[in-house]
């Protein structure tokens, strides 16, 4: 399996066998740019430079063997900057964590005067919304599979949500560049809010700022 990888501005392809672990991954990495084996701690990003974790690396470039994956010493080296910042961690109980992935601002203090527009105007924006974040889901790979679990269990698991966001930051950025306006951010994150009703925030007054 031949993957494309690039390392301070320069690419290489690097070879690794199907069903490769994510340290094998970091090996040959480290072994094709020269890095030291005690080299400081690497992260891995792709091409929407959303951060890719361990426990999705091999599920990722599966899905998409073409991807060249950015390697980086540091999160925060280079040109690093993405409109999804993907952390660590997502909240199971609130989605608020999730739309700050996609870098949808989170914050409450927006007037009443800003929040109020009918009903009509609001049905009609939520459902080109909804619509436009179905059809990312279903025109990726893995997308469908989201809308399955979540059509089972009324809910998304940890792992899924993560997908989500990442599926979604890569369609923002593929549609809108790589700095999306605070509009077209909001846009998805209703479009999540209508098409997955429970990953709404009960504590705000969109559900999602």
């Amino acid at each position: 399996m031949l993957l494309k990888v690039k390392y301070c501005s320069i690419k290489k392809y690097i070879k690794l066998h199907s069903g490769f672990t994510y340290s094998e991954f970091i090996r040959e990495v480290k072994n094709k740019f020269g890095l030291p084996d005690d080299a400081a701690q690497l992260h891995i990003f792709d091409e929407t430079d959303t951060a890719v974790e361990e426990d999705i690396l091999l599920e990722l470039l599966e899905g998409n063997p073409d991807f060249c994956l950015t390697v980086r010493d540091s999160i925060s080296d280079e040109d690093h900057s993405t409109p999804s910042s993907l952390t660590d961690t997502l909240s199971l109980s609130s989605s608020e964590s999730d739309f700050r992935e996609l870098g949808i601002p989170t914050g409450r203090n927006r007037s009443n005067k800003e929040d109020r527009s009918s009903s009509a105007t609001k049905a009609s924006v939520s459902e080109a919304a909804k619509e436009m974040v179905e059809k990312a889901l279903l025109k990726k790979p893995g997308g469908e599979d989201i809308l399955e679990e979540y059509k089972s269990e009324n809910s998304l698991k940890h792992r899924t949500r993560r997908q989500l966001v990442n599926i979604l930051a890569s369609d923002m950025t593929e549609s809108h560049g790589r700095i999306p306006s605070r509009q077209q951010k909001e846009k998805y994150a209703l479009g999540i809010i209508t098409l997955f009703p429970t990953l709404k925030d009960p504590f705000s007054p969109k559900g999602y700022v």
